[in-house]
């Protein structure tokens, strides 16, 4: 859609595919300046949050604002980080979430609670959810898909209880509606391999600000930032 829209990310695209693009090495192509962030450790990750979500104290209660904005990055640690620390600057009460963690057909405790409780593979919520109201969630399970609420779908907190969220989708043909989202067990992903079958039970949501670029296919997003902190193309 961009490069329809601006001739001049569309030519460079086409030197790119033609391979008339000047290589800075090893067949790497610059980036255009306009795009890219200098890096200067930590202070470079503030930066781009806060080139992504500018002046957020004042917009989070905007739903376009919060609805048109987002960080992409690999892998799900990275996500959590940046996640966190949006979170930490967005205004509200923090309300901490932790969940209940077993190994099933573990008739001798083998695996304490404190182990369970660290084990982070994707598709599960994390083990301490930290939110607040008005705060940007995505599901990671298709919840109702009939009214819309589908894995990858970016809400809003609206309200934050003891056993369920209120929750507002934001985008799409259903943005508006309200759902009740409550805690269900959930096991890994099938390609995740444990020594024993795990079940967590929590809400199937993780903080929104920051996507996997998986879970950021097929969404359309105006103002995006991108945090590759080590390189992400086995091609090169």
């Amino acid at each position: 859609m961009r490069s329809r829209l601006d001739p001049i990310f569309s030519e460079f695209l086409i030197r790119i595919g033609d391979g008339t693009e000047p290589y800075v090495v090893d067949n790497m192509v610059k980036l255009p300046d306009d795009i890219v962030m200098k890096w200067e450790g930590e202070k470079s990750v503030e930066k781009l949050i806060d080139e992504v979500f500018p002046e957020l104290g004042k917009n989070a209660s905007d739903k376009s604002y919060m609805s048109q904005r987002a960080l992409i990055t690999p892998k799900n640690d990275i996500v959590e980080k940046l996640n966190q620390k949006v979170i930490n600057i967005f205004p509200g009460d923090e309300v901490v979430y932790h969940s209940f963690d077993m190994a099933k057909d573990d008739p001798n405790n083998l695996w304490t609670e404190d182990f369970l409780n660290t084990i982070d593979p994707g598709g599960l919520p994390p083990h301490r959810l930290i939110l607040k109201i008005g705060a940007s969630i995505i599901p990671l399970r298709n919840l109702d898909p009939s009214y819309g609420l589908c894995n990858g779908m970016r809400l809003l907190c609206r309200g934050l209880y003891r056993k369920f969220i209120d929750a507002e989708i934001v985008i799409g043909s259903c943005s508006g509606l309200r759902f009740l989202i409550r805690w269900i067990p959930m096991e890994p992903p099938k390609d995740v391999i444990l020594p024993f079958k795990f079940v967590r039970k929590k809400f199937s949501v993780r903080a929104g600000f920051a996507l996997t670029i998986n879970k950021a296919q097929g969404q359309t997003i105006p103002h995006v930032g991108i945090y590759l902190p080590e390189p992400v193309f086995s091609h090169g």
